[in-house]
């Protein structure tokens, strides 16, 4: 199949040209539930992608460990009162203050979708600086929301499977049938995840059928969220407009990555970090 062009790569860039992702996940909730692999597993996706620098940003008490998962990110830490939950006026203002140069947030992995992360999502998507993608519990928060704090301004790839699309449909009242419809109403990019990939915008469509069930393992989903987010920083300040291009060869990626580990493996076993050492050369293909 055809394929959009990827980010270009001048011999003598250096990392600030290739920009850098922000990623907001992860939580220890008040049940005794951690999750620290997602946001990591995201953000080293998007270093494997191209990007020049990542950013974990997570609560304070799992950001160590999700720091020892992914030691080539900065870390920012969420701050969370007594028990644990995170404040989502002080989360906001550490994340202006530390990563306000990044451009692109991939928001989700990990997160949880409670009241406060709800809050962070809503402020986020409400401004028009930077792409975001919005993934697992960042599409839970954002159907969660009622309708009229949704003030989405903020160009956004929405990458959910077909429960996270359903959960949105309704929250939306939107055709379940039409994902084109649900593009539309929040107009977006919305990456919709099952036996095939496709890729709707509203208008246009792109289909990927090259992903096979050895994709279907915890954490494969992270990964291509942080490939898409790792190829918007890459389109630099044009990264806006290419938001389209980013989803359909992230979802190129990421099934292709599977591909060549099913060649030599079959399509049972793989791990999410199988996917990670093969989006270089994967990428490297694309190219020729």
């Amino acid at each position: 199949m055809s394929f959009p062009a990827l980010p270009q790569r001048p011999e003598d860039g250096h990392k600030g040209m290739f920009g850098s992702v922000c990623v907001i996940g992860g939580q220890r909730s008040e049940d005794g539930l951690v999750m620290v692999g997602a946001p990591a597993l995201t953000a080293i996706a998007a270093m494997r992608s191209g990007c020049g620098m990542s950013i974990l940003a997570m609560p304070q008490p799992v950001l160590q460990a999700g720091l020892l998962s992914a030691p080539h990110s900065i870390g920012i830490e969420l701050p969370v009162d007594d028990v644990g939950r995170i404040i989502p006026s002080s989360a906001i203002e550490a994340i202006d203050r530390h990563a306000n140069g990044c451009r692109c947030l991939a928001i989700g992995p990990g997160f949880g979708c409670g009241w406060e992360q709800q809050q962070i999502i809503a402020t986020l998507i409400a401004r028009d600086d930077r792409p975001i993608i919005l993934d697992a519990d960042g599409l839970n928060a954002l159907a969660l929301l009622p309708s009229a704090q949704l003030d989405l301004r903020a160009p956004i790839v929405m990458t959910p499977h077909v429960g996270e699309y359903r959960r949105l449909a309704k929250a939306m009242g939107t055709n379940i049938e039409s994902p084109e419809e649900l593009a539309q109403v929040y107009g977006c990019v919305l990456v919709l995840k099952s036996d095939t990939t496709q890729v709707f915008d509203g208008v246009r469509t792109t289909k990927i059928t090259e992903g096979g069930v050895e994709l279907a393992t915890g954490g494969s989903g992270d990964v291509l969220t942080g490939i898409i987010a790792g190829l918007v920083a890459g389109y630099g300040i044009d990264g806006v407009s290419h938001v389209y291009d980013a989803a359909v060869l992230g979802a190129i990626i990421h099934a292709r990555c599977g591909k060549s580990f099913a060649s030599e493996h079959g399509n049972t076993g793989m791990l999410a970090t199988d996917l990670l050492k093969r989006i270089p050369d994967v990428i490297a293909t694309l190219r020729t």
